[in-house]
Formats: C-alpha cells, sequence, structure tokens
C-alpha cells in the first residue's frame, strides 16, 4: 500500500487531473476463503473481530472509476472515497453470511505469525507476505476508518446484498 499512495503522490505530482479511489477492504477478498466457509464455517484474518470499518464490493469501485473516467467537467486533483454503505466488523460479516449460507459461520482471528505462514505456504514471497501482513496491521490500527463517511462516499451494495449475490453461490458451488 505504501506504494500505491507514493505512486498517487508521483502522478499529483504532474500537475495532471487526477482522482485517487481510495478503497477499504473489498468484500470480494472474502472469496478467497471460500472453502473455509464452505467446510469449517470459518473465515480467518489478523485483525481484531470487533473493529467496525467500512467494506465495498469491488462493483461499486469499478462503477465509481466508470463514472469519473466519463465525466469530462472534473479537474485537479483529488481522492475519491468508495466506502460501501455500513461499517461492520467481521463478527457482524460472519452473523450476515451464516443468515444468508444458512449455516454457522464465524470469524478466527490468526496471529500475525499465523497469517504470514499461511501466506507462504501458499507461495507467497517473503517479501510479500510480509507486506500483506503489514497492511492487515494497518487495517487493524484503523487505516480503513481514515476516510469520512458521506454521502458520496458511500455506495449501495451492502454486505448481505454481496453475500446473497456472489458469496452464496461461490460457496455452494
Amino acid at each position: 500500500m505504501t506504494a500505491s499512495l507514493a505512486m498517487d503522490d508521483l502522478i499529483a505530482s504532474t500537475g495532471v487531473s487526477y482522482r485517487a479511489l481510495t478503497n477499504p477492504s473489498f468484500m470480494d477478498n472474502l472469496l478467497r476463503q471460500v472453502e473455509s466457509i464452505k467446510n469449517q464455517g470459518m473465515f480467518f484474518l489478523p485483525i481484531s473481530g470487533d473493529l467496525k470499518q467500512p467494506s465495498c464490493a469491488t462493483r461499486d469501485t469499478a462503477a465509481v472509476a466508470a463514472k469519473l473516467l466519463l465525466d469530462h467537467s472534473w479537474g485537479g486533483v483529488a481522492s475519491r472515497p468508495v466506502l460501501g454503505p455500513e461499517d461492520l466488523s467481521y463478527h457482524d460479516m460472519a452473523q450476515i453470511m451464516s443468515e444468508v449460507l444458512g449455516k454457522p459461520v464465524r470469524f478466527q482471528l490468526l496471529t500475525g505469525e499465523a497469517y504470514k505462514t499461511r501466506l507462504l505456504s501458499r507461495g507467497m514471497s517473503e517479501a510479500m507476505a510480509q507486506g500483506n501482513l503489514d497492511m492487515w496491521v494497518a487495517y487493524n490500527q484503523g487505516l480503513d476508518t481514515a476516510e469520512p463517511r458521506t454521502p458520496e462516499s458511500t455506495t449501495p451494495t451492502s454486505f448481505r446484498q454481496w453475500c446473497e449475490e456472489v458469496l452464496k453461490p461461490a460457496v455452494l458451488a
């Protein structure tokens, strides 16, 4: 993420009109845990299960990006948060998953070491695994809550809707 933010700053410094979408965690990233949700009724991350934060569907990010690309009336440099409709904790998400899937699902906190070991065992490089863990540490310290929620930054796809339309079909497949 640090490299991404540095690239935003570099592009912005050129004087071109530029909008940087600022996204929290994507709901769609939970698809990486479909097997554990399906087989164990659990999903795992190195973050507090009680921390309420925004989460957005990638389709909402795409819609915001397309709207900006097609609108030639803006200029200058700014960020455009894409925050989803509500702040939820991972325990909240587990409850919603349980209701949508019709079976118990729970969130399990992983230690940073266990999370990194899991990434390494799946073939991720040491640097990438550490960067991924560092991102989750930053999320746990409030990174995803840095942008204020406004009507413009609030996007339509709820976590429940995403679970019904995206997660449930993936779990049932």
